[in-house]
């Protein structure tokens, strides 16, 4: 009886201890759980988003042209979970930023501010960014819908990197717009500044 009772309080410790030791050791259940900020996420992609592309434009994969531009411009980005491979959220953004590490090409973009259409539409990207910077004496829009109907009266027809500064895209809003986090005042009135109707979207993406 006793040997038995030694067996049986054995076993249950050893199988207790592997238990415990598996969730204690599972490194990928301790990210899904952990909340995305912007420090992991700007490390990620300034590590993984750099360096040439054939279809990325002419500043290749980089997105944001420094790492105050990319905290900054993270701030205006809904947060969401660290478990989120799509939708406008940091979460969503930094999942990328990380893959891009085995595939810069196909997840870059998608890290980048505008979300490429994986973590959001350009747009919302742009015009949550415009929209938390470019106020007071900088202010562009009347309002999110404003922001929102200029970004889609422009062609959203080039992938996104901090080569393209100029023209008629989306992705020059976009370059602007995480410019002006860091310098307001010459992004926001200098570049993004609305021209009358007929004459473009802005006063330098046109």
């Amino acid at each position: 009886m006793m040997n038995t009772r030694i067996f049986v309080f054995l076993f249950l410790g050893l199988a207790g201890g592997s238990i415990l030791g598996a969730c204690g050791s599972n490194n990928g259940y301790a990210d899904m759980a952990a909340t995305p900020t912007c420090a992991s996420y700007c490390a990620a992609i300034t590590a993984n988003c750099m360096g040439a592309g054939n279809d990325a434009g002419m500043g290749g994969l980089q997105q944001y042209n420094t790492m105050d531009t990319c905290m900054n411009s993270c701030k205006a980005l809904p947060i969401g979970t660290a478990a989120d491979q799509s939708g406008n959220t940091l979460g969503c953004r930094t999942y990328h930023a990380m893959a891009a590490k085995a595939d810069p090409m196909t997840h870059c973009a998608h890290a980048g501010p505008g979300g490429a259409g994986v973590c959001g539409s350009n747009c919302q990207g742009y015009c949550q960014i415009a929209q938390m910077y470019c106020t007071g004496p900088s202010k562009v829009y009347d309002s999110l819908d404003d922001c929102m109907m200029t970004c889609a009266n422009t062609p959203d027809d080039v992938k996104f990197s901090i080569g393209i500064q100029d023209g008629a895209h989306v992705a020059c809003l976009l370059y602007h717009a995480q410019e002006a986090s860091t310098v307001p005042t010459d992004h926001c009135m200098g570049d993004l500044k609305k021209v009358p109707a007929g004459k473009g979207n802005s006063v330098t993406c046109m």
